[in-house]
């Protein structure tokens, strides 16, 4: 009784933190960040273990954030390990609903904890396959309501209230047999993403599946069928920047023709081999199976991405304590311009 107490109170809490201001899109508080002249991002995914490895991690991004200044984050997907959000308490509404809160709770609130100290600060969300292998949308979609950390207002949508020189977007890569990664969903993307004005503006997009991979699931279906939607029509044809992805567990930097892209998908676990793939217009920039998280920062004209090992990190054994100062360290950088993005020959500029 005294738990449910407690996450009822937390809940009418975070409800009244949260409430909608008038005019915003969406029935929950968003950070009114147009007027920015540089943002700095946290990338990350495959974290929802709510095993000591995540939570190391989650110590690790939020004191990195803290040092750097974060302005938000963005989770490329898996967040909610094994089966998404299951509920089991079907015939009674509150048990459903301690039940849903302590999902979000044990996984998300506890090892993020600590970004209560940025204020405004909001974790934009894609979701991963394995989010939506038992629930697609619905309690996570509506657990936006009700953090104050959380944002996931649709399956694909674009980052609201960023400056003009920015646009960010989240794309739901639901690429397994029988489900629904889809044109419609590109095409309605592409209505924004493709504008041809402002010209001089950063496009990201970010989702759970990459386009191309050189460590674990490596090629698979799921990784084609991206590649066969995505590529062409979306990161191509919309002249996007970067591509942040997961869900293999580990970090890498590929420059394709005509973009980049990024994989994390070490925030909880780490797996699989590095293999390669040779060819003259992918070219591998950096790779590392430790626990790790990237942080970006940009502004108009530059943008400089940073990969951050968490040394001495496990899954499952250890202890979840915050790693030391110098256990977080600073593994690969990359810097440069617009001019600078997709050239798989060129070697990066070295950054300042």
């Amino acid at each position: 009784m005294l738990r449910r107490a407690a996450a009822a109170t937390a809940l009418l809490l975070v409800v009244v933190v949260t409430a909608p201001v008038a005019g915003q899109q969406w029935p929950f508080e968003t950070t009114d960040l147009t007027a920015r002249d540089a943002l700095t991002m946290l990338v990350f995914g495959d974290g929802g273990t709510g095993d000591a490895g995540q939570c190391r991690v989650g110590h690790a991004m939020a004191s990195t954030c803290v040092q750097r200044g974060c302005d938000l984050a963005l989770m490329v997907g898996d967040n909610i390990y094994e089966n998404g959000i299951e509920v089991k308490q079907r015939d009674d509404v509150e048990l459903s609903l301690q039940e849903v809160l302590h999902q979000f709770d044990l996984k998300f609130e506890q090892p993020y904890a600590a970004f209560a100290r940025l204020p405004g600060f909001h974790f934009w969300v894609a979701l991963g396959n394995h989010d939506y292998r038992r629930n697609v949308a619905g309690a996570m979609v509506t657990y936006s309501e009700f953090s104050a950390l959380w944002r996931l207002p649709a399956l694909h949508y674009e980052i609201p209230r960023l400056p003009a020189w920015i646009q960010i977007h989240a794309v739901h890569t639901d690429t397994d047999v029988r489900r629904d990664l889809n044109g419609l969903q590109v095409a309605s993307i592409r209505r924004r993403l493709c504008e041809p004005e402002p010209a001089d503006r950063w496009r990201l997009l970010f989702g759970h599946q990459p386009v191309y991979n050189s460590g674990h699931h490596r090629n698979d279906g799921r990784e084609r069928r991206t590649r066969a939607l995505l590529e062409q029509s979306l990161l191509r044809d919309c002249g996007v920047h970067l591509y942040f992805a997961g869900p293999a567990h580990h970090q890498e930097h590929l420059t394709a023709r005509g973009f980049e892209q990024v994989i994390q998908g070490a925030a909880a676990r780490s797996k699989g081999s590095n293999r390669p793939r040779p060819s003259s217009t992918l070219r591998q920039r950096f790779f590392s199976r430790t626990f790790g998280l990237a942080i970006v920062d940009v502004d108009a004209e530059r943008l400089r991405l940073d990969f951050y090992d968490v040394l001495n990190t496990e899954e499952r054994r250890g202890s979840s304590a915050a790693p030391s100062p110098d256990e977080v360290v600073l593994s690969y950088s990359r810097c440069g311009t617009r001019d600078d993005i997709g050239k798989p020959n060129d070697a990066p500029p070295a950054c300042p």
